[in-house]
């Protein structure tokens, strides 16, 4: 996390990543810092054949977060 931020930082204003609403996952990316700005609705679900399923859940939108860097 810190080196990614301080990689970019001259370059970029801000990281953006896109992850499925897993209770794994999201809490990972708010302790580095990350925010929630968006979600696209129904990206797993329409965009995947299968269905995503990460500790129980079913993924369907996609939750956009991201990190100020400067």
């Amino acid at each position: 996390n810190r080196f990614l931020c301080e990689k970019f930082k001259d370059e970029y204003s801000a990281l953006q990543v896109g992850t499925g609403e897993s209770p794994l996952t999201l809490p990972f990316y708010e302790n580095c810092g990350f925010t929630r700005v968006g979600v696209i609705e129904n990206f797993f679900t329409n965009n995947y054949s299968r269905p995503i399923i990460e500790d129980g859940v079913l993924l369907r939108d996609m939750i956009i977060l991201q990190k100020r860097l400067r």
